[in-house]
């Protein structure tokens, strides 16, 4: 992960937008802004977290490594949310790992002085407060998803999800990574890829999907979806006339 000039990054992290104009300046006077790669590591399971990260653009994934050596994805977290929402209860490490899906741009402060932002300043744990309810669902919702709800479905709900916090129609996923994120064989993944290929929602080549249909995305999608939008709209958008980059 390498610091680099603020001014890349295209919009504002939604989090960070939500708040007063003096109390965002004075929390993003307090971070560094850096381009994270793809599949670069942000936490270990059990690591002492040494910053809270508000992404700009890319894609973070929380991911549950299980006994066996598979994993699956817990949440996404993009420009609307954070990374280091345990730091709320003063927790300061995950029973999970953290890994960027997409490579993006993202701000982070370090542990001590967002502690300390939030022991002074109400308006920073508010606006948190209302993200972590949102968390929540988001983990709950796709809990719950991934049991009862067929592959292609998931498969639909994770791709929009991701293509809600990326700025581009082309997403560098290969078959492999989604398996990890879905916590199914490749196989499963292979073929629910063809099935939303063939309803021309999306076209699969060379590790990259592309959206082709957006609307034909959502058909194909359960409707964890759209509930999961619904909570972000009610929690963060209440309060607030425009998000951060209107």
């Amino acid at each position: 992960m390498n610091a680099h000039d603020p001014s890349v990054a295209s919009r504002e992290n939604w989090l960070l937008g939500m708040l007063p104009e003096e109390a965002r300046l004075r929390i993003i006077g307090q971070c560094e802004t850096i381009s994270v790669p793809i599949k670069a590591i942000i936490v270990e399971p059990e690591m002492t977290l040494d910053y809270a990260y508000f992404p700009l653009s890319g894609c973070l994934s929380v991911v549950s490594l299980m006994e066996n050596g598979g994993s699956v994805e817990v949440g996404t977290i993009g420009w609307e949310g954070m990374f280091g929402l345990s730091l709320l209860h003063g927790i300061t490490s995950i029973s999970q790992q953290c890994i960027a899906q997409v490579p993006g741009d993202m701000r982070r402060i370090r542990v001590d002085a967002l502690l300390n932002e939030l022991g002074h300043h109400a308006e920073l744990r508010a606006v948190l407060n209302r993200y972590a309810e949102v968390w929540i669902n988001q983990v709950s919702r796709g809990g719950s998803c991934n049991s009862v709800h067929p592959i292609e479905q998931r498969c639909a709900r994770w791709l929009l999800l991701t293509h809600d916090r990326v700025e581009s129609d082309l997403l560098p996923l290969t078959q492999e990574f989604l398996a990890i994120m879905l916590g199914v064989r490749r196989a499963s993944v292979t073929s629910a890829a063809a099935s939303l290929q063939k309803r021309g929602a999306i076209s699969y080549k060379h590790g990259k999907i592309t959206v082709l249909d957006r609307a034909g995305l959502e058909a194909a999608s359960c409707v964890c979806y759209g509930l999961m939008q619904q909570m972000y709209q009610k929690q963060l958008s209440d309060g607030s006339s425009e998000s951060p980059n209107s």
